[in-house]
């Protein structure tokens, strides 16, 4: 019994690794040290993303090109909380964001709220749902049309 209990909290330590590397990795724009965290088959999904807008990417390759295409647009001033919410499954992780940040070609705010779930699998992450306001981010823009052609 002990030694699965050590077991579980192995995992549960390497689950925790995974979510703080993506996160300091991606804030650093080191994408490809990044995507190194990621399983062959991991999917990355935005389930309220808006019509018109991928809600999933699928595959390694497929994460890295949809994340090479957004870089260089949101710059991140200050992250104002992070709340880690381990769950009964070691394997995955809620983690609560709170950012101010800027759009950098027109300097207007950028201020979120993120609730991103990390899912697991063979040391790597396999699943990660990000839930977010897409509003913020259309009428960070300049409008639907505008958020739509970036």
């Amino acid at each position: 019994m002990a030694s699965e209990a050590s077991g579980t909290e192995a995992t549960r330590r390497r689950t925790l690794e995974l979510a703080q590397g993506y996160l300091a990795l991606l804030s650093q724009g080191r994408l490809e040290e990044w995507i190194r965290l990621w399983h062959e088959e991991a999917v990355l999904e935005f389930p309220f993303a808006p019509l018109g807008r991928a809600s999933a990417y699928v595959g390694k390759a497929d994460i890295l090109a949809y994340m090479r295409s957004t870089r260089g647009r949101i710059s991140t001033d200050k992250v104002e909380e992070i709340r880690l919410h381990p769950s009964t499954d070691p394997t995955v992780l809620v983690v609560e964001l709170v950012t101010r940040g800027h759009m950098v070609d027109s300097g207007v705010s950028y201020d979120q709220r993120y609730v991103s779930v990390f899912e697991c699998r063979d040391g790597l992450i396999w699943r990660y749902r990000e839930y977010w306001n897409p509003l913020v981010s259309i009428e960070a823009h300049g409008g639907l049309e505008n958020w739509l052609a970036s």
